[in-house]
């Protein structure tokens, strides 16, 4: 539940999946398999979302203490910058990589799928804002 005093509106579902540069060794392969042949690479992770791993692996069926964790990053930027020159595979929100999806910099072998979480945009109560409703439909139909 969101606190009292703020008004949140929702901007798009979150739907994550799991990227790799073509350039790494098991991109090719990871490609064509389903998705538990993922429980024999070593992944890249971040601290700022320890959950996103056991949760996607759940959600395909898989069980999350077979998941095999190399390199976590602080930051999300990290981890993908570390996805895109190579190093593994990593878990990503679908509009943060959208530009190295289409660029040909990543792929990703499942897709994206919804967690239940969503994109919002949050401000303390207050009188309308034209302005705050300007970047809520910006920031929708960048998502």
């Amino acid at each position: 539940p969101w606190p009292r005093g703020w008004q949140v509106r929702e901007l798009a579902q979150e739907r994550v999946g799991v990227v790799v540069a073509p350039s790494h060794p098991a991109a090719q392969r990871l490609r064509h398999v389903a998705p538990d042949a993922l429980l024999q690479e070593t992944l890249l992770h971040t601290s700022s979302r320890p959950q996103a791993w056991p949760a996607w692996a759940q959600a395909h069926g898989l069980d999350p203490t077979r998941l095999q964790m190399g390199t976590g990053f602080e930051h999300l930027y990290y981890l993908l910058e570390a996805a895109v020159a190579g190093l593994g595979p990593a878990i990503a929100p679908e509009p943060l990589v959208a530009e190295d999806l289409a660029a040909g910099r990543l792929v990703a072998p499942w897709g994206f799928a919804a967690t239940g979480g969503f994109w919002v945009l949050a401000r303390p109560d207050g009188p309308a804002d034209p302005r705050v409703e300007a970047l809520a439909e910006w920031a929708t139909q960048q998502l």
